[in-house]
């Protein structure tokens, strides 16, 4: 299975989680843009980077600077979460 499948399938786990929650998820899919998947309810609105790895922390520290100087709306969040290959879910973190 290729990186892009790996990173596709953390992808999904991220959305049927939120879903699971009460999310309304929509997946970027394709888009190049900073957020993999929007997850609102009517109280919020959840902007989510889903990053795979086998080891390590996932992401490089200038990728992560760069996501956290976004311009985003005030009542929305930023979140990072960290999927690790047999692992699954090893960090969520709001920006």
């Amino acid at each position: 299975m290729g990186n892009y499948r790996r990173g596709y399938l953390a992808e999904l786990k991220a959305k049927e989680e939120l879903e699971g929650q009460g999310y309304l998820v929509l997946r970027t899919a394709g888009s190049k843009g900073p957020f993999d998947l929007v997850a609102l309810n009517r109280e919020e609105v959840r902007l989510v980077q889903v990053k795979r790895c086998k080891d390590g922390n996932g992401i490089r520290p200038g990728d992560l600077r760069a996501l956290k100087a976004l311009p985003v709306p005030p009542d929305a969040t930023v979140e990072l979460w960290i999927w690790r290959d047999r692992e699954g879910f090893v960090r969520r973190e709001v920006l």
